[in-house]
């Protein structure tokens, strides 16, 4: 079934308009649910990854190898959840997990930033500085984290097949437009595009399993999938975490054949110190 990955601005009404898609459509409508079950699968508390998917990354905390694990996580879970079809999400960077999945329609909420601060100051009975406040520093968050994640422009329309303005809150229409195009024959599986979203899921399956087992937690690899067949890529110090690695990935549901391809880094030694 389809799939409707939502990215919205704060203050666009993106979520509301998710919500009403999934009820007309009668489609499941996943938003907070993809962190718990994060935190679920993987025994990681609820609030220490609810910190990292929700809030801007610091330069340092960009090179903390906990987080990246927690992200891995989360899109583990996202997967977990879409795959099967029939859903609509909001928000998590959905429609840039999606990319290249046929039968996803990857859509962008946005209105004139004015338009957005006045929704905010309403609806959180706050005053248009601190409303224009919380849009930019929304913004800012959003396009450093999907850059950071994916290296791509949340603001570019390119990244989307569809960009909806809610300037004139014509709710209704915005709906409409989308339950039409998510029934439309462009965004039906094909046996391609399931196999494609597949792949993906257990590749993102391979590599939390990597990151939740205490040996190869702190591994960085590099994992593609093809119809049950995964290659795991990494630089290792030591090959015996290559073939851990690979041990960790042939136990994952679904897994039918792991090969391990590893770069070994030799030590270097600098020399005394003078």
């Amino acid at each position: 079934m389809t799939i409707v990955a939502i990215s919205r601005e704060l203050g666009s009404g993106g979520n509301a308009i998710a919500a009403a898609v999934a009820k007309a459509l009668n489609f499941e409508f996943v938003e907070r649910e993809i962190i718990l079950q994060a935190a679920h699968a993987y025994g990681v508390s609820e609030e220490k990854i609810t910190d990292v998917d929700e809030r801007r990354l610091s330069l340092w905390e960009r090179f903390d190898e906990e987080k990246r694990r927690y992200l891995t996580f989360i899109e583990a879970a996202y997967f977990s959840l879409v795959e099967r079809g029939g859903v609509v999400t909001a928000g998590r960077g959905g429609p840039f997990f999606l990319r290249g999945i046929g039968h996803a329609l990857k859509v962008k909420v946005m209105a004139p930033f004015d338009v957005r601060v006045r929704r905010v100051m309403e609806q959180n009975h706050v005053d248009e500085r601190t409303a224009a406040t919380r849009v930019r520093a929304y913004h800012r968050a959003i396009c450093a984290r999907i850059d950071f994640l994916f290296g791509l422009d949340w603001t570019r329309a390119e990244n989307y097949d569809l960009v909806i303005n809610t300037a004139d809150n014509r709710w209704q229409f915005y709906t409409d437009l989308l339950v039409a195009a998510a029934r439309h024959p462009q965004y039906q599986p094909t046996p391609e595009s399931l196999q494609r979203i597949h792949d993906l899921s257990l590749a993102a399956q391979v590599r939390a399993a990597i990151a939740s087992d205490p040996t190869t937690k702190n591994l960085r690899v590099d994992v593609t999938a093809g119809a049950g067949r995964v290659v795991v890529k990494a630089m290792v110090f030591n090959p015996a975490l290559m073939d851990a690695a690979v041990e960790v990935a042939r136990r994952v549901p679904g897994v039918t054949q792991v090969s391990g391809e590893a770069v070994e880094i030799q030590p270097y030694y600098m020399g005394p110190v003078m």
